[in-house]
């Protein structure tokens, strides 16, 4: 007959208290785990109250995977909320919320840069746009040189503006689109943007068409040295004046054409230029007319007129222009298109006369949207 092997009172305690040390350990474990599930759960609530749905959706994406990968329904539906917000409301909600009413950082802002407070907040935003508008918009041209107006404000505004999205860049945040967009611009900034585009397409996005959104605006004296500049560094033989391109679209045309494109690119998408004419105006009281260059609206226009397939498309700018190019696009275009606007951040040393003409812009365009 076997007998049970005995243990002394001592080797019992010690066993006992290790069985205690792994059940206290696993409860800190699960604790901790919780409490970071709340954190998290808390910061993607939190972005998307406040109108962030792309870090909302990023945050979730990150963070949710291995729930997802489960079969979690709940994280499954958070993930479907966001990303339908992201397509259809975009950077709409980040200065003002679903009431048009504006969020607290915003006046923060403002009355950082001199607006006085609202004295109320019937019609805030036709208040904030009047204000914006008079004091906040650069005069001339956009690439003409800025004075320092707010630079010893510069710290202070910075995380304000970081905040609204108008310095960060970002990335696709799906791999299948019906087509993309590339915003006209200064010869720099398109071949910025085109770089950016073809990045994602390295990345694994796809769309079956391209379109670059540009118009019949001359080029200015600079751009034209800087192409042919550009065209001297990639060995393109022009025989004549006649054949360098004297237009923004027909320099994004050249741009496309000598860019180093993957060949499934070149191969798979097929590739249209939006050519908006510019736009006649009476200057004076004499009646003079002048000719005005087609801007982001003009160009959205006309690419509706091309009658796009409807669905999913990828919109290219770059920070700080990206919030008021994805609010046009969508605030001109049917239900029936969706967006995902993305770029590189804004440059380092933006000054902040631009990215306040920017911030000005943006809440004219949220003003539009609100009347729509």
């Amino acid at each position: 007959m076997k007998y049970a092997k005995k243990y002394s009172p001592m080797a019992l305690k010690s066993f006992t208290l290790f069985l205690l040390i792994i059940l206290v350990s696993a409860t800190t474990s699960s604790m901790v785990l919780a409490e970071s599930n709340l954190t998290i759960a808390n910061d993607i609530e939190v972005y998307e109250q406040n109108g962030a749905y792309a870090k909302a959706l990023e945050k979730a994406r990150n963070s949710l995977e291995a729930e997802i990968c489960s079969g979690s329904n709940a994280s499954s539906q958070m993930i479907n909320r966001l990303e339908n917000k992201l397509l259809t409301l975009g950077y709409s909600r980040l200065l003002f919320d679903e009431n048009y009413q504006p969020r607290v950082k915003l006046l923060n802002l403002l009355e950082l840069i001199g607006m006085a407070p609202l004295k109320d907040f019937e019609n805030a935003i036709l208040q904030i746009n009047t204000w914006a508008q008079k004091n906040l918009l650069r005069q001339g041209e956009c690439w003409e040189k800025q004075n320092s107006k707010f630079e010893d404000l510069k710290t202070k505004i910075k995380p304000l503006l970081k905040e609204f999205n108008f310095l960060d860049g970002s990335c696709a945040h799906f791999n299948n689109y019906q087509g993309a967009i590339v915003y006209g611009a200064s010869l720099g900034v398109v071949r910025l943007r085109l770089d950016y585009l073809v990045q994602q397409w390295r990345q694994g996005v796809r769309f079956a068409y391209l379109y670059f959104l540009s118009g019949q605006r001359p080029l200015e004296l600079l751009e034209k040295e800087n192409l042919l500049s550009f065209v001297d560094r990639i060995s393109l033989k022009i025989n004549n004046e006649r054949t360098i391109p004297q237009t923004e679209c027909e320099m994004m045309q050249l741009v496309w054409e000598q860019s180093e494109i993957p060949d499934s690119m070149r191969e798979e998408v097929q590739v249209h230029f939006i050519n908006a004419p510019m736009k006649k105006t009476v200057s004076n009281a004499l009646n003079n007319e002048k000719l005005l260059r087609p801007n982001t609206n003009d160009t959205v226009e006309y690419w509706l007129k091309a009658a796009p397939a409807s669905g999913r498309y990828l919109a290219i700018s770059n920070g700080p222009y990206i919030n008021r190019q994805d609010l046009v696009v969508r605030t001109i275009s049917p239900k029936h298109y969706s967006f995902d606007t993305i770029g590189p951040q804004a440059h380092e040393q933006e000054k902040m006369a631009i990215l306040l003409d920017e911030l000005a812009r943006v809440i004219f365009q949220i003003k539009e949207l609100s009347e729509k």
